[in-house]
This record gives C-alpha cells, sequence and structure tokens, in this order.
C-alpha cells in the first residue's frame, strides 16, 4: 500500500504539470447535447399518459376555442347578474370573477400560440458555414465562434424547457386535485358550495394544461433544431480536420486588418480625449456658477453641473474602453503570430509550454475583466432609473428637468455605446486566447506524455521504492517504508508543536495559569505528542521497534560521552522548571549575570541583561551556583546613598535636607519610608547614609540615585553646605629662642 501510494503521488505530480484548461472553455461535446435531448423527451413522455387522461373529451379545435371564449364573453357581461341570482357573497362573487378572467387568458393564449408559426431558433448562417473546399483557420475559427453561440442559447432552452415542465407538472396536479374534489363531491351525494365555480376553476385548470404542453411543444422544436444545428455544424468541424491550412498570407491578411483597426482606434481616441478635455472645461464652469444654496437643492445650477458631470463620466469610459481595445487589439496581433508558429511547428517545447501558461492566466483575467464590465453595467443602470426618477418628480420641469434628462441620456450611453462594446470585444479577445491555449495544449500531445510517464517509470520508481536497506525476524525495511515513516516522523514536531502551543494558550487564556507552568506543561506535552507521533510513524509502516536495536549501545555511548551535557542540562531544566526558584520576568544574578529572565526552556533558560542583551545560560549552571532573585518574594529593593558634608555644617540640618529629597522622588517608594543613619566622623569630614526603596519594575536604582545627587548637589549649594574632599592640614611648631639665636 505504501509503494501504491508514493507511486501515485509522483505520477499525480507529473500529471497535474499538464494542467487542462477548465471545461467551461470547450465547446459542448455532442454526447453532452444528446443526453440533455434525450432526457427532456424522457420527461415528456412521462407526462404523455397524465396529460392526455386530463385532456379528455376537451375540443381544443381552433373552431371549439373561438366558440368558447364568445361564451365566456357573453358569462363575463352577465356574470353579475347570474351572482346575484345564486346569492352569492362578495367574497365568492370576487372568486367567480377572477377564475372566469383567467379561464378567458387562457383559451386566448392557447389560440395565440397555436395559431402563430415559431420559427426556428438555429443561427441563419449556420448551412453556409464550412461549405468550402480548402477550409483555412479563419473558417475554422468562424464555425467554433457558431457553435459556441448556438451553445449558448441551447443552454438558455434548456432552462426555459425545464422551467415549462415544471409548469406543466404544477398544473396537472392541480387539474387533478379539482378533478377528484368533484368526482368525490358526486359519488358522495354531497353538494358542493360553489359548484358553477368549480367547474369553470377545473376547466381553467385543464386549459392551463393544455397551454403548457403547447408550449413545451413549441420549445422542443426549437430545442432539436439548434441540437441538429450544433450537431451538423460539428460534423463540418470535424471534416475540417487535418484539412486546415495557415498561410503566411492569411497570417499577413490578418495582421493588416488589426493594424488597419489599430489606426482607427488611435484616430478615435484622439477625438475622445479632445471631447473629454471640452467637457472637464465645461464642468469647471459649471461648478464655478454652483452656490451654497444648489448643494441641497435641485437648481439651474445644480442641473446644470449634473448633466456637464454624467458627460464627463461618459467620455472618460469611453477613453478607458479604447485604450483598453488598443491594448486587446495588439494582443490579439501577437496571438496570431504566436498561433502560426505552432500550426507550422516552429516553436520549441520550453516555448509551447509558456504559450499555454500565458494564454490560460489570459484567459482568466479576462473573464475577470468581463465580471467587472458587467457589474459596472449593472450599477450605470442603476444611477439612469435614480436619474429618470429624479427628472419625473414633482415639481421638476423646464431647463432643470432638461438638464437632468440629459444626464440620464449620457449614463445610457455609457451602456448602450461602452459596456455593450465591450460584450462584444472581451469575448472575441476570450476567444482567441482560448484557441492559443487549446493548439499548445494539443503540440504538448498531453495524453500521450502521460502514458509514457506512466509506462516508463512504473518499473523503474517501483523496483527504487521496494529495494529492502535491512531485515530481521519477520520485518523488512524498505525504501517506501523509510520514505513514509521519515515524512510522518518530521510532520510530528509540527504537529506536536501546534497541540503543545494550543494547550499552552488553553491554560493561560481559560484557567490563568503562570506562563512559568504553562511553558512546563507545553514542554511535556510536546515530548508526548513527539514520541507518540514517533510510534505511530513506525506501526503505519509494520517496522517494529526491534529493527533499531542496534542503534542502542550507540545511544547509549552517546549519553555516556558526547550526549552527557545535554541530558545534564535537560534534567536541571525539569528541575529548574518545577522546583521554581525563579519565573519568568523574575530580576535574577546568577554567576556574575544579572538581568530579566526571558525564558525557561528544557536545555537553558534566557536572561536579558541591563545592557539589552540576551544571554544564554546552561540550566545546570542554576543548580551549580548560587542564584540571587531580586524579585522572588518582593518587587521592592533597597538602594543606599552616601554622603559626606564640612564639619561645620549642621547634621540635623542635613537629614532633614536629605530626607525631603528622597520623600519628593517620585519613584522612591513611600512605604517604606526612606531615612537616613549619620555614619561616622570621617576624615574629611561628617558621613551620611540615606536609605531608600524603589519597585524594579518600575525603577532603576543606579538612575534614582543618579537623580538624587544632582538634586543634592544643587539643594547643598544653595543652603550654603559644602561637601568636602581629601584634605590635611600641617601645623609647623617654631623651634626654641635659644636655637633661633644660634642659628643667627
Amino acid at each position: 500500500m505504501a509503494k501504491k501510494l508514493l507511486l501515485s503521488i509522483f505520477l499525480t505530480l507529473t500529471i497535474l504539470s499538464l494542467p487542462l484548461l477548465g471545461a467551461e472553455s470547450q465547446e459542448r461535446t455532442a454526447d453532452y447535447v444528446v443526453k440533455i435531448q434525450n432526457e427532456i423527451s424522457a420527461d415528456i413522455a412521462r407526462l404523455r399518459t397524465a396529460i392526455d387522461a386530463q385532456l379528455e373529451g376537451m375540443s381544443l379545435s381552433s373552431s371549439d376555442i373561438a366558440r368558447r371564449i364568445s361564451e365566456l364573453a357573453v358569462l363575463t357581461q352577465k356574470a353579475s347578474d347570474d351572482m346575484s341570482a345564486w346569492g352569492y357573497t362578495p367574497e365568492q362573487r370576487e372568486l367567480h370573477s377572477r377564475i372566469l378572467s383567467e379561464l378567458s387568458i387562457a383559451y386566448a393564449a392557447y389560440s395565440a400560440i397555436m395559431n402563430a408559426s415559431v420559427p426556428a431558433a438555429a443561427s441563419s448562417d449556420i448551412t453556409t458555414l464550412g461549405n468550402v473546399a480548402s477550409p483555412d483557420i479563419n473558417t475554422s475559427d468562424s464555425l467554433r465562434r457558431e457553435i459556441s453561440k448556438v451553445s449558448r442559447g441551447l443552454d438558455v432552452q434548456v432552462f426555459y424547457l425545464q422551467s415549462k415542465l415544471n409548469k406543466l407538472r404544477l398544473d396537472l396536479a392541480e387539474a387533478a386535485s379539482l378533478q377528484k374534489k368533484l368526482k368525490e363531491a358526486e359519488e358522495g351525494g354531497e353538494a358542493l358550495d360553489l359548484p358553477r365555480t368549480h367547474v369553470l376553476e377545473l376547466e381553467a385548470a385543464k386549459v392551463n394544461v393544455a397551454l403548457s404542453r403547447l408550449q413545451v411543444r413549441a420549445q422542443k422544436r426549437a430545442f432539436d433544431t439548434n441540437t441538429s444545428a450544433i450537431q451538423r455544424l460539428r460534423r463540418r468541424l470535424a471534416d475540417m480536420q487535418g484539412k486546415l491550412s495557415f498561410s503566411q498570407a492569411l497570417l499577413d491578411s490578418n495582421l493588416e486588418k488589426l493594424q488597419t483597426r489599430l489606426t482607427e482606434l488611435a484616430e478615435e481616441m484622439n477625438t475622445a480625449r479632445k471631447a473629454l478635455d471640452s467637457a472637464h472645461s465645461s464642468l469647471i464652469r459649471a461648478r464655478a456658477m454652483l452656490t451654497s444654496r444648489d448643494s441641497n437643492a435641485l437648481t439651474s445650477a445644480s442641473a446644470t453641473y449634473t448633466a456637464r458631470s454624467a458627460r464627463v463620466t461618459y467620455w472618460e469610459y469611453m477613453v478607458s474602453m479604447i485604450d483598453d481595445e488598443i491594448a486587446l487589439t495588439r494582443e490579439a496581433q501577437q496571438v496570431w503570430r504566436d498561433r502560426y508558429k505552432l500550426f507550422h511547428d516552429q516553436a520549441g517545447g520550453d516555448e509551447i509550454w509558456k504559450l499555454r501558461e500565458t494564454a490560460e492566466t489570459r484567459v482568466n483575467e479576462l473573464r475577470r475583466q468581463l465580471d467587472g464590465v458587467r457589474t459596472m453595467e449593472a450599477a450605470i443602470l442603476r444611477q439612469v432609473e435614480a436619474t429618470q426618477t429624479q427628472a419625473n418628480a414633482e415639481g421638476v420641469s423646464g431647463i432643470i428637468q432638461q438638464n437632468i434628462m440629459q444626464a440620464a441620456e449620457n449614463q445610457r450611453k455609457i451602456i448602450a455605446e461602452i459596456f455593450n462594446r465591450y460584450e462584444s470585444l472581451i469575448p472575441d479577445a476570450i476567444f482567441l486566447q482560448q484557441r492559443l491555449y487549446e493548439e499548445a495544449n494539443n503540440n504538448l500531445s498531453t495524453i500521450r506524455l502521460a502514458e509514457k510517464v506512466g509506462s516508463f517509470s512504473y518499473d523503474t520508481v517501483m523496483g527504487f521504492l521496494d529495494t529492502e536497506l535491512w531485515q530481521g525476524e519477520g520485518y523488512s525495511v524498505t525504501v517506501s517504508k523509510l520514505i513514509i515513516a521519515v515524512v510522518v516522523f518530521l510532520s510530528s514536531f509540527f504537529l506536536s508543536s501546534w497541540g503543545s502551543k494550543w494547550i499552552k494558550r488553553r491554560m493561560i487564556n481559560r484557567f490563568k495559569a503562570s506562563i512559568t507552568a504553562a511553558n512546563a506543561v507545553q514542554r511535556i506535552v510536546f515530548y508526548i505528542l513527539w514520541v507518540a507521533f514517533a510510534l505511530t510513524a513506525l506501526n503505519i509502516v509494520k517496522i517494529p521497534l526491534t529493527a533499531f536495536a542496534f542503534l542502542g549501545g550507540a545511544f547509549a555511548v552517546g549519553i555516556g560521552f558526547g550526549m552527557q551535557n545535554i541530558f545534564n542540562n535537560l534534567i536541571s531544566g525539569f528541575i529548574v522548571i518545577f522546583s521554581r526558584p525563579f519565573k519568568v520576568n523574575d530580576i535574577v544574578e546568577v554567576a556574575g549575570t544579572a538581568g530579566v529572565v526571558e525564558d525557561i526552556g528544557s536545555r537553558s533558560t534566557t536572561i536579558k541583561t541591563w545592557d539589552g542583551l540576551d544571554v544564554v545560560l546552561p540550566n545546570r549552571y542554576f543548580l551549580e551556583n548560587s542564584v540571587t532573585n531580586w524579585t522572588g518574594s518582593d518587587l521592592k529593593k533597597r538602594e543606599t546613598l552616601k554622603v559626606s558634608v564640612s564639619y561645620d555644617a549642621d547634621s540635623r540640618q542635613v537629614e532633614k535636607l536629605l530626607l525631603e529629597i528622597a520623600g519628593g522622588h517620585s519613584s522612591v517608594l513611600k512605604n517604606p519610608a526612606p531615612f537616613v543613619i549619620f555614619k561616622n566622623f570621617g576624615d574629611d569630614g561628617l558621613e551620611f547614609e540615606m536609605y531608600f526603596w524603589i519597585e524594579l519594575r518600575k525603577a532603576s536604582g543606579a538612575k534614582v540615585s543618579s537623580d538624587m545627587r544632582h538634586h543634592i548637589a544643587a539643594v547643598f549649594r544653595r543652603e550654603g553646605i559644602n561637601i568636602p574632599y581629601p584634605q590635611r592640614d600641617i601645623h609647623i611648631i617654631p623651634d626654641s629662642p635659644e636655637q633661633v639665636k644660634e642659628d643667627a
């Protein structure tokens, strides 16, 4: 099974590299048309018995229908007197009058359809297409366009026929129900409340059945005519295959026609741009005439502005449409050159691939453009209706109404002259690109290539996949098994990661677990899922664990030597996670490194230092060294600031000033309150130590201390308190008087 799966994947990828254009780009096949025709004929045949039963005894000839229409006219004229004599209530009168009217309308419609000649819905020039001795590619294209045109008409007829068949079924059901009701009343001796009305109602139901049958027959004849036309056209197209010609002269003729069209479009574009510039100038003048009152009311100035704005819109659409047609005409020239190269086998394999891919992409782009044009057309149509409503509003007349009507006319011209032109232009471009795609696709011989790939590669691929790598008692490991096992094994990493992260999110969002606990659970779940998927991979390909027994010794030796540190850190990581000496976002210091704990992994822990560096420490460091957790139980940290003042300073004043400075700093906590200690009489001055607390998450001790030193220096300077620097007093003792005399 495994090797079949791999072979299927290989062949599927090979064949999918040769995609075919969607079925919607191909014309209806003859089999499809015949199938639809047979299904509709079968539906009509199934209803024939029920129809004959309902219409049995009814006279539906032209003379009978004319006579019945005259009788109904008489009944309608004296209906009021008759219903008074019968004692009908107002509701019963309304019902009887409605049924009389419906019956008259049904007979009139039946008579009109029966007497009318229904022409075949096929194209008038079908019989002339394809009757040439040496057909060229232009003739083939014309025939294909006609087939596509008739096929689209056939789709509409199928929809209409099916709706008429549904209507016929409903009419039959209604007639059968009314007939059953009258029969039961007659057999049971029960008097109907409105016998005359019910009889007319049954007659109307039967006439509707006859009318629906007539409509179905008429549409079926038109449908059969078009079906025959499509089959005839396809036979002619099939006869042309192998006889088509595409000469250089024909290519030059087609390119020359397109070039002539480009010249005409250039002149048309020049005229349109001039008209657009003129319309813009008129619009600017109309805007200058507007006042504040015109913005909220329909005035002569605002109506003029609306008309000229619609004219500008028309010419903007016209310029855009001509620009699109120029681009499509140039594109058509290149398509014809490419088709010529394909027809005469002048294109290489890579070029054919590129042509086919480009044509497929272009077909999809053109279809989206056509959908966009139809969407814009619907929007403009709504604008026309709104503008027309505004023009016909009460109180709108004279020059105002004329301008509004002119705006509506310009909007209609956008639909009639621009969007209708798009409706012809874009389908022609799509047709050309589809022909290029199909001709390139035929040159590639997709089916033969796929067959060759399948037959050639089967033995080679199967032989490689069946290659045995090693075997044991009751099992063998082949290339195919190993590939599937590796794919599942690698996929297990992504699945395990996704599953463990999902559990982590659930713990944090729903159960409000801490990040540290969630990380611990995530890692445990990851390893459990990973091992489970690995075992599943082995079970899928039927490889027992004993197949890897020879790896056990190497694995043990690896743990004993190269993997010793890895497992040491791994075990240390789980100890750190569960003993929780610190957690994520704690401020710690270990082995001379201090900072915020960013992540606690299974092998290592990441600490972001105060310098903004990420330091990754193995988990064993936290078991082998002392760890200082500054925020383990409290986020408050005490800081110390030392100050010396000269001996002539007032010590109490110094203490008071220091406390005021500490108390006035926004980052110094009020509880615990800062305090000052007169520490010592130093060599150079009086020594004080100030103690204060900060919250580590909100402030830095070094920054706060620096701020307060600046403040202390300024305050002491203002108060005349000197901060001493190291100095030494030297006292000189004079010699005795006798020694002085002696020296003299």
